[in-house]
């Protein structure tokens, strides 16, 4: 069998409750398609830098307001 090659995804579109509400995104294209072909690496800055779940949503903002 051919190794699966490894590609970079949300850990939330792999239907882990990881989101900022406590849920998930969960893709099925991803888990039910693609799942078979490659070999998933998930990842979740939010939860990696150690913020809790449930948590206050995260707003992205360029400059200064």
């Amino acid at each position: 069998m051919t190794e699966r090659m490894p590609v970079g995804v949300s850990t939330c579109l792999l239907g882990e409750n990881v989101r900022y509400d406590g849920g998930h995104k969960r893709s099925r294209f991803l888990t039910n398609v693609l799942d078979p072909y490659v070999r998933w690496v998930s990842v979740c800055p939010e939860f990696e830098l150690g913020l809790g779940i449930p948590r206050e949503p995260l707003q992205l903002r360029r400059g200064e307001d």
